[in-house]
């Protein structure tokens, strides 16, 4: 005959005192199974969770035992009907008609089960198990209890499992989760994760912002793995920026920027999103596996309100992990700011107004801007008006203007068009500053050496401002020049950067007709369009345009910005072409790159390989 614990409760949530006596009873008893039972509609209890939510975190604790031999019941699944104890047991005797049943308790159930309905029936289908608390009360003494009980009720088969059970309070945890302080010590971790994935017990809050690992930008699988598979022992900082001096994040912004970071933490890829990132061409099969293990790590997250504007980010760990965090962190500070400061409402109206007017001008060809994409994640208005304008941008039929893709790999799937990205600036610095053994003018050289070795003559746009274009162009000869497609401008003058890039492909022989320009600093259509019919006949031109498209309303948006200010224990640094986008901890380390670059740009003769 089995023997079978029913462990029965709100589990609102399900805590590591349910799990430990799971355990403790199939071990002390040879059960053969535990069956973890959610109640449906308890009749004492009324203000709970859904059934299917207690269920699945039911569901997520008993696996994270890694052991055989629990089952979470659906037998109270019917909310509609009281939940009570002795139709419970006896529907489990119905479906498991030989076998013997314990029904596991605390100790204070043997001072209100006589109460219950039908108490003589579950002492008939079941031995009630009971574990003791340590109250310290003389009266609580569990014999005593269990023995006026059967005298009470003679048919009362009891056991006694003496263990110090942890006494976890329900309330205690809802404490801890809306002040987003730690519950590892009373759920279990796949718990944590779950209520903070689904926005449980945080009443009142904003929606998930960040719904998929997927929805961070296309260059952060490229470069992701490029790192995992040249530099995964690297380790960096990273440091979150408000170039707004008029912005102030208020200390419910902060928590609730907290609370949605949290979340995102909780996020793991799904394998669906994993075979579409497998079909990307230079994606390869290697880096997807380690994705399927991979997920954020909130420890590595330090967040307060301690900065100027209010808030302060940084996040340390290795560079596999951290430059994983800058897409979605940025995303979430803006929703989270825009949607707490102004009525949204009206913020989406006029977005939604000027993003139709701004197609309206391609269609007519107003502008013509030849091939754009949507660059915009990092600093949206929301997940919705970025949805809506990729949708829009995609369904939209343009007079000489093309719409090729979004640097949102979620939107790209969703929408069946081009995830659009090669490198960002932390590649140049982490490849070219991390080994502090390198010279670090000759950044650019490292940087675009690694990537080749990755991608040979694929996914290949080069960045060319992290340490000026001028020093930039030293590394780029033939062979590079050659095996790129293409160049970035992120910063200065685009028409100045377009003449001398066009120069220097013409003086290593290259006809720069073969090769691309991407446009992506500070774009509108008018710029966008200005600059095409400049160059167009000269080289092949493309636009990444980010806050124009998804973030233009009557509210003024965000300049922030997530950096790596250190690798591997030592500083680094973007130098920019436009002195307003450098960013670096220490001006010293700052002087000390700028007279590298310097001594190098002076001295050391422009070479031409080929």
């Amino acid at each position: 005959m089995a023997k079978i614990g029913v462990l029965g409760g709100t589990f609102n949530p399900i805590h590591n005192g349910h799990v430990m006596m799971a355990q403790l009873a199939r071990k002390r008893l040879d059960l053969d199974l535990v069956l973890v039972v959610p109640a449906g509609n308890p009749y004492f209890k009324k203000d709970i969770l859904p059934f299917d939510i207690r269920y699945e975190m039911a569901v997520e604790a008993m696996r994270s035992t890694g052991e055989d031999g629990y089952l979470v019941s659906r037998v109270e699944s019917d909310e509609t009907t009281p939940s009570y104890t002795s139709k419970t047991l006896g529907l489990i005797k119905k479906e498991y008609p030989d076998s013997e049943l314990y029904f596991l308790c605390g100790a204070d159930v043997l001072k209100t089960i006589a109460t219950w309905d039908e108490p003589s029936r579950i002492f008939e289908l079941a031995t009630l198990t009971v574990f003791p608390r340590n109250t310290g009360d003389p009266n609580d003494k569990v014999e005593d209890l269990a023995e006026a009980l059967k005298k009470q009720f003679p048919n009362l088969r009891y056991e006694i499992i003496y263990e110090n059970i942890p006494d976890i309070s329900s309330t205690e945890i809802h404490r801890r989760i809306a002040a987003l302080e730690d519950t590892k010590d009373l759920v279990p971790v796949p718990v944590e994760e779950y209520i903070y994935l689904n926005g449980l017990y945080q009443e009142g809050k904003m929606d998930r912002i960040i719904n998929s690992l997927m929805e961070t930008d296309a260059y952060k699988f490229s470069m992701g793995q490029a790192i995992y598979h040249q530099f995964p022992a690297y380790k960096t900082t990273w440091t979150f920026k408000c170039r707004n001096t008029d912005v102030k994040f208020t200390p419910e912004m902060v928590k609730e920027i907290k609370r949605q970071i949290k979340m995102y933490c909780g996020l793991r890829f799904k394998e669906d999103e994993l075979e579409y990132l497998n079909n990307i061409r230079w994606l390869k099969g290697s880096y997807i596996d380690f994705l399927r293990l991979w997920h954020p790590r909130f420890e590595d997250f330090h967040i307060s309100d301690e900065d100027e504007c209010g808030l302060s980010i940084e996040t340390t760990g290795t560079w596999l992990n951290t430059s994983m965090y800058e897409i979605p962190t940025l995303a979430i500070v803006n929703e989270v700011y825009f949607r707490m400061k102004f009525d949204y409402d009206e913020l989406i109206k006029d977005f939604e107004n000027r993003l139709d007017e701004k197609i309206d001008w391609l269609k007519t060809g107003k502008y013509n801007i030849g091939s754009f994409s949507e660059f915009g994640l990092r600093r949206r208005l929301s997940g919705e008006a970025q949805d809506m304008a990729v949708r829009k941008m995609k369904d939209a039929q343009y007079k000489d203007s093309k719409f090729v893709g979004t640097s949102n790999v979620y939107l790209a799937r969703k929408y069946g068009v081009t995830p659009v990205g090669t490198m960002a600036h932390e590649w140049v610095m982490c490849v070219g500053q991390g080994n502090h053994k390198h010279n670090p003018s000759y950044s650019n050289w490292y940087m675009m050496d690694y990537w080749v070795k990755e991608y040979g003559i694929l996914n290949g746009t080069a960045l060319t401002d992290a340490i000026t274009t001028d020093c930039f162009l030293r590394d780029f000869q033939l062979t590079f020049a050659t095996l790129f497609s293409g160049v970035r401008h992120d910063s200065a003058d685009p028409y100045a950067w377009a003449e001398k890039m066009i120069a220097h492909y013409k003086k290593l022989g290259i006809d720069p007709k073969t090769k691309t320009l991407l446009f992506s600093d500070s774009l509108n259509f008018q710029k966008a369009d200005a600059i095409y019919s400049t160059f167009k006949d000269q080289v092949k031109v493309a636009f990444g345009i980010g806050t124009y498209i998804s973030n233009d309303t009557f509210a003024k948006p965000l300049n922030i910005v997530m950096k790596t200010t250190a690798c591997n224990g030592g500083d680094v640094a973007k130098i920019s072409d436009d002195a307003g986008k450098g960013i670096c901890k220490n001006p010293e380390y700052v002087k000390y790159l700028e007279r590298s670059i310097k001594w190098r740009m002076e001295h050391e003769k422009a070479r031409y390989d080929g």
